[in-house]
Order: C-alpha cells, then structure tokens, then sequence
C-alpha cells in the first residue's frame, strides 16, 4: 500500500504505527471476473483497490444483476453489514477487470485495533463517509434525471465508466440500457 502522508498526518501515526500497520494488509491480485465476496458467504476481509475496478451486486427475483456500488483506485471494498456483524453477505463482489489491492482479514483488523488504537478512529471515519456517500446516491437517484444521474457518474467514476459494461451501469444508475444508450449518443 502507498504510503498516504495525508492518513499519516492526519491521523497521528508513529512510523511504527504505519509499520504495523502495513505487516497487516497482504496483496491480492484478482483477475476479471473472479469473486472478492459471494452471496451467502461472510465476509472475512476488507480491501482498498490500488488498481483496477470492482462492482457489487444482488440478484433481483427475475434472476437480473441489479449493481449498487462500484470501486476504482483508491477506494474501500467492503461488505459492512457481513464484515462488521459476521453474517451472510446479500450482495456479491466482482472483479469487473484485473486489480490489484490490499487486504487486511476481519481478524487482523482485530489485532491492528488493539495494537494501532487510532484504527479504530480511522474505519469509523471511512465508514461514515460511505454512509454519507449512499445517502447522496439515494438523494440523487430521486431528484436528478437520467442524463444528469449519467453525468455526475461519468465525473464520480472516470475509470469504471470506461471499463464497465453498459447493463451494469444503468443498473446502478437506476435507468434501462435503451435509455443510457439514448443519453450516450447525444454526448
């Protein structure tokens, strides 16, 4: 992992503090398509994506991927409600392409709380802006339109508009693929 002087300082970690911390998290290249997480399965680790893109998805009752979160370069992946609680996940986590990220296990995350207390700060933090970054999403899948809902994703997500397939992205845009080819063409 990248040392992030911005962590480092903000948070006040000692350079053992971030050696400790880097002993906690391994890389873990996966390959398009593979599976970070399965439905029904816990989730045991938490990743940050160093490189590459990676969705999440659950199955509607018509058997369609509905996709509610994508991860580019530099974000968090996790499955809160099955890494926190120790639960079956309801959402699966692909490798949309090849990526590279590092990964830290629910029990190694454990130890780095105890031995880096700040840790626990800094996930709290995190999670907090996850959950602030839903509720936007759930604001704008309300109050904006297709085309703009399109627009702020294409800023959002750079990378993952460029690399993701069309049906995943209006599925998380909330839109039919007609209607994003529709908006695509007038761009």
């Amino acid at each position: 992992m990248e040392v992030n002087e911005n962590i480092i300082e903000h948070y006040g970690l000692t350079e053992s503090d971030w050696n400790i911390t880097m002993g906690s998290f391994v890389p873990e290249n996966m390959i398009a398509n593979g599976s970070f997480l399965k439905q029904g399965s816990i989730s045991d680790k938490v990743g940050f994506v160093k490189s590459g893109v990676l969705r999440s998805f659950f199955y509607d009752d018509n058997a369609n991927e509905v996709t509610t979160q994508f991860y580019q370069s530099g974000s968090l992946v996790i499955s809160f409600d099955s890494f926190n609680n120790q639960i079956p996940s309801m959402e699966n986590i692909v490798a949309v392409d090849d990526s590279e990220l590092f990964v830290i296990s629910y029990q190694k995350l454990k130890e780095l709380y105890l031995s880096v207390p700040v840790w626990q700060q800094i996930c709290k933090d995190m999670a907090d802006r996850k959950s602030n970054d839903l509720v936007a999403r759930s604001v704008q899948l309300q109050t904006l339109s297709a085309t703009e809902r399109y627009q702020q994703f294409c800023r959002q997500y750079p990378e993952v508009a460029k690399k993701s397939a069309l049906r995943h992205i209006a599925s998380y845009l909330g839109i039919d693929i007609a209607t994003l080819s529709r908006i695509r063409k007038k761009k």
